[in-house]
């Protein structure tokens, strides 16, 4: 005798299928309770140039950025590794978690491109993405260079358009757009010094102290900025590849009230940085992020914004799980003064949503839900802490 079960939709299922479903939702959700992470306001990217972790981190001529590493809101990644040389083909990496074919510096071809992308996935997502590039002339520019600014630095110009995953040339800015209000910030900023000022033009300590100056002198107010928890803001440093002789493993310093300080030795790449963002912020994967490693072992438990500790990394647990009738969800992050559950079903609709009510428990009756799939979100504000899914079969 078949057993089958009727799934949303009404549609029947032999209780192997629903195993199956089971197998295949379940074990991913069970990892996410170890791979929450914040959901910043604000996240702001300064990209450097050329360089090994072993040439900047330590050296006494990058007095700022070793200065920064030592705050107990900067955390370290001693095995961060770009993908490939040379520059280019990182920045595209980075954006778009692929090079689209391009291995070389030279103006590419075939653009504007219509694949997959960080800036298209924050705007069809209602976030918003800006590159501030020092020397670009003029907002929306596609000039190759100006004094000494570099395209290919500039990932952001090979998808300027109105086709599919294109986006506006206003996304593309000169660094003397950047903001003196930093609440006015996009979700995700690149800042892409000239070929000056990012380690690239010029040789030794030297090249190395003008760039810290530059980030010193233009970015330091905004590193103020940060350090308020109130701001939700993320800074990070990182480069786009290394000098050829480190096995391509790049400085990178993440620097905010979300971060638990230190050194994190896990191996990631810029590919897994990009996963972060697309995980923070619940986008699509482009390319090779979708297969990527997120960043997960760098965040605080508890972040204080005000008067309030927000929770950041503070697993809900959900059980049972298949659920048939009662699902119940514990964790203190439940029992903050902002705090909100929330249920939707596959097509986004809103099924349930509970304000906290002090409690660090909340039971869903989900009886008469569908079998198939859900997925819950532990909201406080505007703020998503933590996501996951859940499977319910009659």
């Amino acid at each position: 005798m078949d057993i089958t079960f009727t799934l949303a939709g009404n549609c029947k299922k032999p209780i192997w299928a629903v195993l199956l479903l089971i197998l295949v939702w379940l074990c991913p959700f069970q990892n996410s309770f170890a791979q929450t992470l914040p959901v910043p306001s604000h996240i702001i990217i300064l990209i450097e140039e050329n360089h090994a972790d072993n040439q900047v981190l330590g050296n006494s001529s990058a007095p700022y950025i070793n200065q920064l590493t030592h705050d107990s809101n900067a955390t370290t990644f001693i095995n961060m590794f770009a993908i490939e040389h040379p520059s280019q083909p990182n920045y595209l990496d980075f954006f778009s978690g692929s090079n689209q074919g391009i291995t070389s510096d030279a103006l590419p071809t075939g653009y504007p491109y219509t694949t997959a992308n960080l800036a298209r996935e924050l705007l069809d997502n209602g976030r918003t993405f800006v590159t501030y590039s020092q020397d670009l002339p003029a907002v929306g520019s596609d000039i190759e260079t100006s004094g000494s600014y570099a395209r290919k630095h500039n990932p952001v110009t090979n998808w300027v358009g109105t086709g599919t995953n294109q986006v506006p040339d206003t996304l593309n800015q000169p660094f003397t757009a950047f903001p003196t209000d930093f609440t006015m910030l996009p979700a995700i900023s690149y800042v892409v010094p000239n070929l000056d000022s990012d380690m690239h033009n010029g040789t030794g300590n030297a090249t190395i102290a003008a760039a810290d100056f530059w980030f010193k002198e233009h970015l330091q107010s905004l590193i103020n900025w940060v350090a308020d928890p109130n701001n939700n803001a993320l800074f990070i440093y990182t480069f786009d590849e290394d000098d050829y002789l480190a096995a391509n493993n790049i400085p990178t310093v993440f620097y905010g009230p979300m971060v638990k300080g230190g050194n994190d030795s896990t191996t990631y790449t810029l590919y897994g940085m990009l996963r972060t963002f697309e995980d923070m912020y619940g986008l699509g994967h482009a390319g090779a992020a979708a297969t990527a490693i997120p960043i997960t072992d760098c965040w605080r438990t508890h972040v204080t914004t005000g008067t309030s500790s927000v929770s950041v990394n503070a697993p809900l647990s959900i059980f049972p799980n298949p659920v048939s009738s009662t699902v119940q969800f514990s964790g203190d992050a439940l029992s903050g003064p902002n705090a909100k559950l929330v249920i939707t079903d596959v097509t986004g609709r809103q099924l349930y949503s509970l304000a906290a009510n002090g409690s660090n428990k909340q039971a869903v009756n989900v009886s008469d839900y569908a079998s198939g799939l859900y997925f819950y979100s532990l909201q406080n504000g505007s703020h998503t802490l933590q996501s996951g899914k859940f499977i319910v079969v009659h």
